[in-house]
């Protein structure tokens, strides 16, 4: 963080505090992507080398909650017994890409997502039958993903079995997600940066807020819980869909979700509003791009809280919001993802003149 903050003049002088840990090192991560591959040695489920398409077999994982590993395990079972054919990339033939294992924390239940290239599978319902009585298996779903390239889920989903989502829980919050949703990896870790998001945030009674880049709206019912009025805006409509029953789950009526880009829903919405007092954002990793900078320093929220996990895109951001006038009043790293280099992070900007 200091690193990334030191290439900025207006951020140099920001002090970072030591990264709040995480209170398990192992055994924390709630979901996992794998590739599949065919080897002489049977069925891998696992990642590719760095550099290259060699698939290492990971399912054994220490950073896994330890179900995830046990569904891999059984899983791998029986995609063996029924003898699925794994996708080749070389020869586009066979089907199975990846496998993704969801698991709730809370309710200690999994799902599986088995990602084809096409709809076929073998024996379907006996194969599915089998999953489900895998222990911790409660719902499987598969994905559709005909296009070629690294990226994993399709925007196909189709239920094999009646349950389709997981409910998790953050703290007081209940949140419902369906298979390609995203939830952050440490459950008790972003139970912590969420509460600090609302900290810093600190809507009023009287104010308005705005969430942006919101999911499933985790850190959205957490501001709702203080501020007047709280508006969510997702690019994902899935995520959107599982945000609006998130509000009735909880039984809030202040919350409001919109799907669609952050430059394209969020002048509209200001201009209705007439004015927005507080705005949070959870980019991805490349950061807040230029037309959603704009659209957000045009909204002048009086403060502003943004959480990144990627210090090279939130020092560049932070960078261009105090060439407006923003100041960086303090920021709090977190390691949300321990045995990584990765680091999650935490920012409160002010607009001048406010505190």
């Amino acid at each position: 963080m200091r690193q990334a903050f030191s290439r900025y003049p207006s951020l140099a002088t920001i002090d970072v505090p030591a990264v709040i840990g995480s209170p398990r090192a192992f055994g924390y991560r709630n979901q996992v992507k794998l590739v599949a591959r065919r080897a002489r040695r049977g069925l891998l489920l696992g990642i590719y080398r760095p550099q290259s398409h060699q698939v290492i077999d990971i399912t054994q994982c220490p950073v896994h909650l330890p179900l995830i590993n046990r569904v891999l395990a059984k899983t791998r079972e029986v995609l063996e017994r029924f003898e699925v054919p794994v996708y080749d990339e070389r020869t586009h033939t066979g089907n199975l890409r990846y496998v993704v294992v969801r698991v709730s924390q809370w309710t200690k239940r999994a799902q599986v997502i088995l990602v084809t290239h096409d709809r076929a599978l073998p024996r379907t319902r006996q194969l599915v039958a089998q999953l489900q009585r895998v222990p911790g298996v409660v719902s499987v779903v598969q994905n559709i993903n005909a296009e070629a390239g690294n990226v994993i889920l399709g925007s196909a989903f189709v239920p094999l079995t009646r349950e389709t989502a997981l409910i998790e829980r953050i703290g007081f919050l209940k949140l419902k997600t369906q298979a390609g949703a995203f939830l952050q990896a440490n459950i008790t870790v972003a139970h912590k940066l969420y509460e600090r998001a609302l900290e810093w945030a600190a809507p009023t009674a009287d104010d308005v807020a705005v969430d942006l880049y919101c999911g499933a709206g985790a850190l959205t019912f957490y501001l709702a819980t203080a501020a007047k009025h709280i508006y969510g805006i997702e690019e994902s409509l899935r995520a959107v869909i599982d945000a609006k029953a998130n509000t009735r789950l909880n039984g809030f009526h202040n919350v409001r979700f919109y799907a669609g880009e952050v430059a394209g829903i969020l002048p509209e919405l200001a201009q209705r509003l007439g004015k927005i007092d507080v705005m949070t954002l959870n980019p991805p990793r490349k950061g807040a791009d230029p037309a959603a900078r704009a659209a957000i320093s045009a909204c002048v929220p009086r403060r502003l809280v943004y959480i990144s996990c990627d210090p090279d895109t939130l020092a560049r951001d932070l960078d261009w919001f105090a060439g407006l006038g923003y100041r960086v009043v303090q920021v709090q790293p977190f390691d949300l993802l321990p045995q990584t280099e990765h680091v999650e992070c935490v920012a409160a900007l002010a607009r001048a003149g406010d505190s």
